[in-house]
């Protein structure tokens, strides 16, 4: 299999959030136009019925980066329409799928003769509802035999919700390969134009299949969970072998591509245009106060940033108004930025309780291809009981100064922690912790807001929590290690030489957690914490939409001495916002601490998403592109009883569908406890280690 991969910008603005957009690095050109992606890539490709595939990439170049290896997929771009759906942002409906009559109609455009003699018709596709996951065009079909010949099939990004396109085009051309007439795919391309922020582009994928085997005689166990692996040495091939194996031309634009990119790749690789580029781009400009400031020496690949107090201002009634300043080394190891080294470390100093802390971090990224991270952090900082952060420091900020409602707890903690996290086998991702702390209580040093001052008071830093005694925000040293393991069966995978992908699995992941607080070393602790949590993000239901669930259950087996930072907490709460990111594994109505336990409990989230499938029958909520999205969330605990919550709203809503809108109703013990609303946004999210 032959893939040839072109993404072209064809129109660009002047500035982007005021910084001027410039070549992009040598791509555009002074029209504003210009290829931004161009890869050529060879690989053979094994299947087997239904769905079993492996791919061995024998040979890759990328335009302007010979150090790189081409991202073109055979199965990335494999859309075939002998299979109900298409996947897309949303799976889309081929027009021969069992269901198809209840989507397309159909007219006969014509009929032809090809060269083997046999009659082709020309049929178009036609939707019923243009709002539908489904496609347009035409399909040729083969008399008698009933086969595709070949198809010129697209979709809208509105149809695949996919906003950053404006439409998806999708051709296909198969052929004979055995005399019993066995058909198989000969040629396929994919295009797509859209655009975004000023921005529009267009590019194709074109797929060329050749020297077909049949009767392949493959070992039992040839099909692993390595569905694809990159050679050592694919990107290695010269000119020559690309000019005598490239089955499609390449156009004058991209032959001048390639010469062009080689030539400022060669340039951009010199130590005197690395260092005349820094010293242009670490000129300080206003923006950096705000934004903050970042120093670059690329011929050693490393950086320097600092992190300004007007960028990370806090206010809180423990600390007041908290200026901080913070400063990162970053050291990558090769060049492909896959080990590094970070260290950092930041200072904080509260106005109100005139206090300065300090703290760092170290951390060591050593091995892509098993995740492998050495991080090692201390200091002392003012953190929230649960430190998974409930509230975000700057919703804590707003509510604080405007709304005059303090619902971040914080306690003072001096620490020396060491994290380590690898893989240790295909699907087993392994984490360890051990800690030192030293923790304190805090108070209130400060009651100022800028409105509402004489009508709400603030709350004392004390937790809510009901079956909370005193001795348990006490002073108090902790050793706690930890173990961790995130179980995937069948997880799939793939091999570059320099890395590893993974691509997730038809099963949930199995989370074990162990968490043992050690009474020694002058530690304060004692107590053993078991969880289990089972969960899975991307259940696809046909057209009916995703569904996605976690669960959890965990019991403090041995509570002999636990402190209230020790005990498990659970992310509620109590504003109108949070981020959507979180919410298999936050409760959008629960207070925030009421729940936290010593003692044993139950979590369960879940969550559909109907991608369409009932806003599309709704006129005017078809066109903005909305899904409805239905949640439920469960919480059990040995102190506190039962808590369910269920939730209905709409997602992808405002500038690139980053946020969701939920109405929420909760109940505790059975009883009805209100109805509310919570608005969420799109942030990043690492995954929760509990």
């Amino acid at each position: 299999m032959y893939i040839k991969g072109n993404i072209k910008i064809l129109e660009a603005p002047k500035q982007l959030l005021g910084k001027d957009i410039g070549d992009l690095d040598g791509n555009l050109d002074t029209t504003g136009q210009g290829i931004v992606y161009l890869s050529e890539s060879v690989s053979k490709l094994y299947f087997k019925q239904p769905d079993k595939y492996k791919e061995i990439m024998e040979s890759s170049k990328v335009s302007g980066n010979n150090q790189g290896f081409s991202y073109n997929s055979a199965q990335d771009f494999n859309i075939d329409l002998y299979k109900n759906y298409s996947e897309f942002g949303r799976n889309v409906i081929s027009p021969i799928a069992d269901n198809a009559m209840n989507h397309y109609k159909y007219r006969l455009e014509g009929a032809f003769v090809d060269e083997g003699g046999r009659l082709v018709n020309k049929i178009a596709v036609l939707p019923k509802n243009f709002a539908d996951p489904v496609y347009r065009g035409f399909i040729y079909i083969v008399s008698d035999s009933w086969n595709i010949q070949s198809a010129d099939l697209f979709t809208t990004g509105l149809s695949a919700q996919i906003p950053l396109f404006d439409t998806l085009s999708v051709r296909h051309n198969f052929i004979p390969v055995a005399k019993t007439g066995v058909w198989r795919m000969f040629s396929q391309t994919f295009s797509i134009r859209g655009g975004f922020f000023g921005f529009k582009f267009g590019g194709s994928f074109t797929a060329i299949y050749r020297n077909y085997d049949l009767e392949a005689n493959l070992p039992d166990k040839f099909f692993t969970n390595e569905i694809m692996k990159v050679e050592a040495g694919a990107n290695e091939k010269d000119t020559t072998f690309w000019n005598l194996i490239r089955p499609v031309p390449l156009t004058v634009e991209e032959s001048v591509d390639y010469v062009k990119k080689d030539s400022i790749r060669v340039l951009r690789e010199t130590k005197p245009f690395m260092d005349s580029l820094d010293r242009k781009e670490n000129k300080p400009e206003w923006g950096d106060l705000l934004f903050g400031y970042t120093w670059r020496n690329s011929w050693k690949r490393n950086s320097i940033t600092l992190e300004t107090p007007i960028n990370s201002f806090q206010y809180n009634l423990v600390q007041g108004v908290k200026l901080s300043l913070g400063l990162s080394y970053t050291k990558y190891l090769d060049k492909n930025k896959g080990k590094n080294l970070v260290t950092g470390g930041r200072i904080a100093y509260g106005l109100a309780d005139e206090n300065l802390r300090a703290a760092g971090d170290v951390t060591w990224r050593f091995n892509p291809k098993k995740y492998s991270q050495l991080r090692l952090t201390g200091g002392r900082e003012v953190l929230q009981f649960n430190e998974l952060e409930p509230i975000l420091t700057l919703y804590n900020t707003y509510f604080t100064l405007v709304s005059r409602r303090n619902y971040a707890r914080f306690y003072d903690k001096k620490y020396a922690k060491a994290e380590y996290q690898q893989e240790v086998a295909n699907g087993v991702l392994g984490f360890a912790v051990v800690q030192w702390s030293d923790r304190s209580p805090l108070e209130n040093q400060t009651d100022y807001s800028l409105f509402y001052k004489k009508k709400r008071e603030f709350q004392p830093n004390i937790p809510i929590n009901a079956e909370l005694p005193d001795e348990a925000l006490a002073q108090s040293q902790a050793v706690v290690v930890g173990i961790s393991l995130r179980l995937r069966p069948g997880q799939k995978y793939m091999d570059y030489p320099d890395r590893k992908i993974s691509l997730g699995s038809d099963f949930p992941d199995l989370w074990l957690n162990y968490r043992k607080g050690i009474s020694a070393f002058g530690s304060d602790v004692n107590y053993d914490r078991l969880s289990v949590a089972l969960s899975k993000s991307d259940i696809v239901m046909g057209i009916g939409g995703v569904m996605r669930f976690r669960l959890e259950v965990g019991s403090f087996v041995n509570k002999k001495q636990v402190y209230f930072q020790d005990y498990r907490h659970f992310l509620g709460n109590e504003t109108h916002f949070s981020n959507k990111d979180y919410y298999m594994y936050v409760f959008k109505m629960l207070p925030y601490y009421a729940y936290s336990t010593k003692g044993s409990w139950f979590e369960g989230h879940w969550e559909h998403d109907f991608k369409g499938l009932l806003t599309d029958k709704i006129p005017g909520l078809k066109k903005l592109g909305w899904n409805l999205v239905a949640g439920a969330n469960m919480l059990y605990t040995t102190e506190a009883k039962d808590y369910v919550e269920f939730s209905l709203g709409f997602d992808g809503l405002g500038i690139g569908r980053l946020f969701r809108i939920d109405a929420v109703t909760s109940f505790q013990h059975g009883k009805y406890q209100g109805i509310g609303y919570v608005i969420g946004i799109s942030l990043p999210l690492n995954e929760l280690q509990l």
